[in-house]
């Protein structure tokens, strides 16, 4: 069973802060053109929405994001899970051996689930 994360309002409200001024951020990246969110046809290539760089048409996956935007919409998901654990009391924990993973490294890595321990053996 998951430890309930006993920490102070301000520790909390601190990392809501920060995870949502992330998500800000993120979602300006990948939506500076709301318009275009799907990749648009550039005669023989599609230019991706995101990072403006051309790539060809893939042809298993017509609506191909080139890789740093399939990286920002991960790393969003990743911020509202961390959201959700910081509500339900668990952020900051370990997913494996439930101890706590330290501010600093979660201020380094907003969406850390894993101890250094637990990280170097998987």
């Amino acid at each position: 069973m998951k430890r309930r994360m006993m920490v102070d309002t301000k520790m909390t409200e601190h990392f809501s802060s920060l995870i949502r001024r992330r998500i800000n951020i993120v979602l300006e990246m990948m939506y500076e053109r709301p318009n275009e969110l799907v990749d648009l046809e550039s005669g023989e290539k599609y230019i991706c929405s995101v990072c403006d760089m051309e790539h060809k048409r893939c042809e298993s996956e017509p609506d191909y994001r080139c890789e740093i935007a399939r990286k920002r919409e991960t790393e969003f998901k990743d911020l509202e899970l961390a959201l959700a654990r910081l509500k339900e009391g668990t952020y900051g924990y370990c997913e494996s051996c439930s101890e706590f993973i330290g501010k600093k490294e979660l201020e380094k890595s907003l969406t850390r689930t894993y101890c250094d321990n637990c990280a170097r053996q998987n």
